[in-house]
């Protein structure tokens, strides 16, 4: 795999927008054509090579590209959007809009991520080991549709309406999550070791979608019915592959754990279900 590195330089006060910071949009060109990729401030144009410092080599092939972003990008906007393949690791924070609509590949976040990050994410991984700001794979306001595919771990904390309208994919959280928490969601998978916070789950209609609670939950909707207490066994199928798969130790520790299942949002005909680990 070959491995290009961008070093910031000084960044503008106004937010950076860098759609073109991923392996699709270097990879099989020069160095120069890479320096030359359009960035926007504003509503001026300017070149990537203005603000970054750009190193190493080109693959031929997203497939086979690394992209290695060595510093601070909080003010940089759509890192690693829509990227389809290969790898795009930042050492440090990233801006709105990290990950935005990925299809395939692979982006890591060593720091934390501003709002929007995997937002309509259809696939991939988004690994950030800090804290996610609100709207954590969420559907962009008036879309029908949040996640369709991929997974996003989140190391730390996690903002308002995190999985907003997700229909398909997992969402695995370390932290706390705020409220809104799956708001209309129609499937996929959430996982949080940390806290809920309320109104998780509302209005959410199902479809094999569940949100598992592991830190404790302030409050359940009382549109959710209580179901019963039980061991599924599917769970331990998840749990076993975040912790073998995903490196997520916190799983391990819960393979024979009971939960308590609720059913709902009543209010709206939905059969999603949330489970609560028992203590």
């Amino acid at each position: 795999m070959k491995e290009l590195v961008l070093k910031p330089k000084k960044l503008p006060e106004l937010p950076l927008e860098a759609e073109v910071i991923t392996p699709d949009s270097v990879a099989g060109k020069t160095l120069k054509e890479v320096k030359a990729l359009p960035v926007y401030v504003g509503n001026t144009v300017h070149e990537l090579g203005d603000y970054f410092d750009v190193k190493g080599e080109t693959a031929e092939t997203p497939s086979d590209q690394l992209v290695a972003i060595q510093g601070e990008c909080g003010n940089v906007k759509y890192i690693g959007a829509g990227m389809t393949a290969g790898r795009l690791i930042v050492e440090g924070c990233v801006g709105m809009h990290a990950g935005a609509e990925m299809e395939g590949g692979e982006l890591i976040v060593t720091g934390s991520a501003s709002n929007w990050a995997g937002a309509e994410m259809k696939g991939g991984l988004l690994r950030i080991h800090g804290d996610a700001g609100h709207q954590l794979g969420a559907a962009y306001r008036g879309s029908p549709e949040g996640m369709t595919g991929g997974v996003i771990v989140v190391g730390g904390d996690v903002g308002l309406e995190a999985g907003a309208f997700m229909r398909r994919g997992m969402l695995i959280i370390h932290g706390n999550v705020d409220s809104f928490l799956g708001v209309h969601m129609n499937g996929g998978e959430v996982f949080v070791f940390g806290k809920v916070a309320r109104r998780f789950g509302a209005e959410a209609k199902g479809n094999g979608g569940f949100i598992a609670c592991f830190g404790g939950v302030e409050s359940i909707l009382p549109t959710y019915v209580y179901d019963t207490t039980f061991r599924p066994d599917f769970m331990k199928l998840y749990l076993r592959q975040l912790r073998d798969q995903l490196g997520i130790e916190a799983a391990g520790k819960f393979l024979e754990a009971s939960f308590k299942r609720y059913r709902g949002d009543i209010a709206v005909g939905g059969t999603a279900e949330i489970l609560v680990v028992e203590p």
